[in-house]
């Protein structure tokens, strides 16, 4: 996130709000197209993948075995099938009385899974003594951009989502998607927590209980071309990006490719991108090193993904005051600890790069010093929206940068 790193994401980013009021017969968004085999305009059962396999019953509003394009793009922008009774919809799979349920998007083979969520919910149920269980489930209740939602209104009780993709207004926490931030994982979530219970609003997070900010290792530039020795080396990109990740490519002069991480694979095959952002751990688990060979590392990272973990407010203040402190005791700043896994699990995806043959080429001073007067403009952006919100952004990123400093022993 990876910052990236979302099966279902890429759907979300061919959407925009002309196509919903398309005629009655749409066309299919352009990664569903690919899964057309017979060229109906239509994703039979057989041809679904990724969101598409775990959601397909859903989507499938007028019940006909089949999903078009309306209904795959209805149900990415979050609206509901039409003519649907809210007093009678579901709010999720049926839980004990003593569990959580986690809308899991992730693949569990992915380090955000591995080596954060599932250890805090282990700590979880060793801290409230077994009174409180989280439970996964079996694929995702809704699309990336809807993740605070769903668990604002109670169809799950608790999950993650990235902020980049929310909705509501989120700001603070975004501080660490800013580029030559962190040198870490276990860095960049501390500080983005320690700064969002310094200057974040009550609004950012209303109907919701906030226990984690995780943000993944720093974010590379790869390519399957050549090593990247000038900004001119850039032009020749064809990057897939997602996210926070759109505009430092744009602005470094590359190609854009709006794809997320996990459909990198896909992408590269087909010749469509020849570049991606990302850590080596992402390179290692989406199998990328049969493409790219070449990698610019960034010190602090081209910039990165936010990450939320959330409990449903009135969920989370039904517990007794012991288990409240519990869930608190193994979450905030603690997730610090658990990114500590992902950070481990990064050096050694560096060694797996090198024995792929990935060719590591930092940029000579000149270039990185033009990398940054591109990117200058990323930071007051942020400030810009932070004080839309009445936060001091100048503030805010001055703090969040202390602490990394802390953190990072190097103050």
């Amino acid at each position: 996130m990876r910052s990236f790193f979302m099966l279902f994401v890429g759907l979300a980013f061919t959407l925009d709000n002309s196509t919903l009021a398309q005629a009655a017969e749409p066309e299919l968004p352009p990664l569903a197209k690919m899964r057309d085999a017979n060229k109906n305009n239509r994703i039979e059962r057989n041809e679904a993948a990724g969101p598409l396999v775990g959601n397909f019953d859903t989507m499938d509003c007028d019940k006909s075995g089949n999903l078009d394009g309306k209904e795959i793009l209805g149900f990415f922008q979050g609206v509901d099938c039409p003519n649907k009774d809210p007093s009678k919809k579901q709010l999720g799979p049926a839980r004990a009385a003593n569990e959580l349920l986690f809308n899991l998007y992730l693949p569990r083979t992915t380090s955000m899974f591995t080596k954060v969520v599932k250890p805090w919910s282990q700590a979880i149920e060793k801290a409230t003594h077994g009174t409180i269980k989280i439970k996964f489930s079996a694929s995702s209740l809704a699309p990336i951009n809807r993740q605070l939602r769903i668990v604002a209104t109670g169809v799950t009780d608790t999950g993650m989502g990235i902020h980049h993709f929310t909705r509501r207004k989120t700001v603070t926490a975004r501080v660490s998607e800013l580029p030559f931030s962190a040198r870490s994982s276990r860095a960049a979530s501390i500080a983005a927590w320690r700064t969002v219970q310094k200057f974040g609003k009550a609004s950012e997070y209303k109907d919701v209980q906030l226990v984690g900010l995780v943000s993944p290792p720093p974010t590379l530039i790869f390519n399957s071309k050549k090593a990247i020795k000038s900004i001119k080396g850039f032009r020749s990109l064809k990057i897939l990006a997602a996210g926070s990740l759109v505009q430092p490519a744009k602005l470094m002069g590359a190609a854009v490719v709006g794809v997320p991480l996990p459909f990198a694979y896909e992408q590269f095959s087909r010749g469509v991108v020849n570049g991606t952002f990302s850590n080596y751990g992402g390179i290692k688990e989406f199998r990328l090193s049969k493409f790219v060979k070449y990698a610019t590392p960034i010190p602090g990272g081209v910039g990165n993904t936010s990450i939320f973990l959330v409990i449903n407010k009135k969920k989370f203040d039904g517990f007794v005051e012991a288990q409240r402190e519990a869930i608190m005791k193994v979450s905030g700043e603690k997730f610090g600890d658990y990114s500590a896994g992902w950070d481990a699990n990064e050096k050694v995806s560096v060694k797996d790069a090198k024995k792929a043959g990935i060719q590591v080429t930092p940029l000579p001073l000149k270039a990185m010093s033009e990398l940054k007067k591109r990117w200058s403009s990323i930071e007051p952006k942020w400030i810009k929206d932070a004080a839309k919100l009445g936060i001091d952004g100048k503030a805010a990123v001055a703090f969040y940068r202390n602490e990394l400093a802390k953190i990072e022993g190097r103050k």
